[in-house]
Order: C-alpha cells, then sequence, then structure tokens
C-alpha cells in the first residue's frame, strides 16, 4: 500500500511540474497595451482586439491602465461607445513582453492611431527619461523646451523640434531634477503650453502628451512608463 501511494505521489508531481512549465511559457506569449484616447470631439470610445473589448468607455485624456493580451499579429478596432462601427480598423503586430500605448489621435473626422513602444528600462543613475508626442488636434508641428525653472523658451534652443501631428520623440536622457517644460509652435516663442516646475524623480520614464481641449487649448498629459 505504501509503495502505491508513493508511486501514485511520484506521478502527481511530475505532472504538477510540467503543468507549471507549460503555464510559464505560455505567459511569455503575451504584451500590455494601454488607451490615452485624445480625440477632443470624439465621444467615449471602446478598443477590441480580435473582437474581444480590451478598454470600455475610454474618455478624453484619461489613460487607462495596462491590460495584458496575447501578442503576434492581432485586429485592432475602436468604436464609439454605444456604437458597433469601427473608426479605426486594423491589424497589429504585438511584440511579447512589450508594452505599449495607444493614443487615438486627430479629430473625430479623421481619427487616427498612434501605436507607441514604451521603454520600461532603466535610466542611467541619478537620471530619468522623458518621451514627447504631439496628439494636440490642430497644434501644428510643435517645439518642446524642456528648462530650468523660471527660464523661458527666448534664446534657448528646444530640446524638440518641429514634432508634427501623431509624432513621438525619442526618450530624452535628463539628469533628475525639477524642469519647466514648454510647448510652442514651431519655429516660434509662441507658448501653448507652460508646465510650471515639475518634478522628476530619479529612475522615472515619462511619456508627456500634447492634447486639443476644445475649450481651452492645449494641455499636456504625463503617462507613467516606469516608477
Amino acid at each position: 500500500m505504501l509503495s502505491q501511494f508513493l508511486r501514485f505521489s511520484a506521478r502527481s508531481l511530475m505532472l504538477t511540474a510540467i503543468f507549471v512549465a507549460v503555464g510559464c511559457s505560455s505567459g511569455g506569449n503575451h504584451t500590455q497595451i494601454r488607451v490615452l484616447q485624445t480625440s477632443p470631439d470624439e465621444t467615449a470610445v471602446d478598443v477590441l482586439i480580435d473582437g474581444k473589448s480590451i478598454a470600455g468607455s475610454v474618455g478624453y485624456a484619461i489613460p487607462t491602465s495596462f491590460t495584458s493580451v496575447r501578442s503576434g499579429s492581432r485586429h485592432l478596432q475602436v468604436e464609439p461607445t454605444g456604437t458597433s462601427t469601427p473608426v479605426i480598423d486594423e491589424t497589429v503586430t504585438l511584440n511579447s513582453g512589450t508594452n505599449y500605448t495607444l493614443i487615438t489621435d486627430n479629430f473625430a473626422s479623421a481619427i487616427t492611431p498612434v501605436l507607441l513602444t514604451d521603454d520600461n528600462t532603466a535610466p542611467g543613475s541619478g537620471d530619468i527619461k522623458l518621451r514627447f508626442v504631439n496628439a494636440g488636434a490642430g497644434a501644428g508641428d510643435v517645439d518642446i523646451y524642456v528648462l530650468a525653472p523660471g527660464t523661458t523658451p527666448p534664446g534657448n534652443p528646444p530640446t524638440i523640434s518641429n514634432l508634427a501631428l501623431g509624432s513621438a520623440s525619442s526618450y530624452q536622457s535628463l539628469a533628475a531634477g525639477t524642469y519647466e517644460i514648454f510647448v510652442t509652435i514651431a519655429g516660434t516663442t509662441f507658448i501653448y503650453v507652460d508646465s510650471g516646475p515639475r518634478t522628476f524623480n530619479a529612475a522615472q520614464n515619462r511619456t508627456i502628451v500634447l492634447v486639443s481641449d476644445l475649450a481651452n487649448g492645449f494641455k499636456t498629459v504625463t503617462l507613467p512608463d516606469l516608477n
């Protein structure tokens, strides 16, 4: 009886080990995606992958948390909430183990997906990484200034020049600290946004998105990519 019990226990342990190994390998076939709806005259939207909702009633300029989805070639659709007519209907490729940000950009009549690959690797010691995205419908090309607090764009070169609508900069590595961020019309010092002093702590990665606010001009939305 004891020998039968030991053989049964051994088989159970082997099956458990196989199950765990399979479970771990399948976990590598997923990726993470979040959504930021920046179309200023669009209703809330629903986002579907392969016909299944991954984010519902996503409101203007309110980022979702990350959602895990299968990697590979995926069917992406975006529908105004309460409808079943996609305003975005595309096939996208999502790589395993990667974080993505999907931005629904431009006015409702020309809504466009912007799919960004996020950097969640640590910056250098004592540093931060900042990425900038122009999702400000109606803004045109913009310049970005990252300056010491109290400094203004006149007389200083932009950190990012001529950032077009629907475009993202590369990540900029900067020393952690307090900065003032300005967004201007490209080639001018006409200010769309002045962030005021903002403090960034070491080891933070951030994506800063310019968005249109029909009632109040423009503003920025900051997304945490790391820490």
